[in-house]
């Protein structure tokens, strides 16, 4: 059987994320469904590790350009996926987000704090840890827009 990934990615409209789209292309934001309603989404940002909420969200800083990259899976890859997931939401509240690590993502220097992720590097450590997505680089060096390049192969 199949199972469906979805990978969300999203541009926010604040000087942080302006910067990331100088650096890097049009989304600044990338987070991972294992909902079949895509409903629920988990990543990074400035709270931390976090769940979102989609659907009819809107926000003074969230753009409505939105890139949907569905990844079909084997139940036993879905369910390691599921496994990652909770893992970090199980330590969500010892965990943070990263800027810095943005940053040297930015600058190709891979580099990996303990206890900090940013958004990127979390969604290609979930998928490759899963065995959903074998990587072609150090998860510290995945930005959102690295995504649509390695997923669009998987759709």
């Amino acid at each position: 059987m199949s199972n469906k990934v979805t990978i969300l990615l999203s541009k926010y409209c604040d000087p942080f994320s302006n910067f990331i789209a100088a650096a890097s292309g049009k989304y600044t934001h990338v987070s991972i469904s294992v909902d079949p309603e895509e409903n629920e989404f988990y990543s990074f940002n400035l709270k931390g590790f976090i769940k979102e909420y989609w659907h009819g969200k809107k926000s003074k800083y969230l753009l409505p350009h939105r890139k949907y990259i569905r990844i079909n899976v084997s139940d036993e890859i879905f369910e390691k996926l599921k496994d990652e997931i909770n893992k970090f939401e199980k330590r969500k509240s010892e965990l943070s987000y990263t800027a810095f690590g943005t940053i040297l993502c930015i600058m190709k220097i891979p580099h990996r704090f303990k206890k900090r992720y940013f958004c990127s590097q979390f969604v290609a450590e979930v998928l490759e840890k899963s065995g959903a997505l074998k990587l072609t680089k150090k998860a510290t060096l995945y930005l959102p827009m690295h995504f649509l390049k390695e997923l669009n192969n998987y759709a």
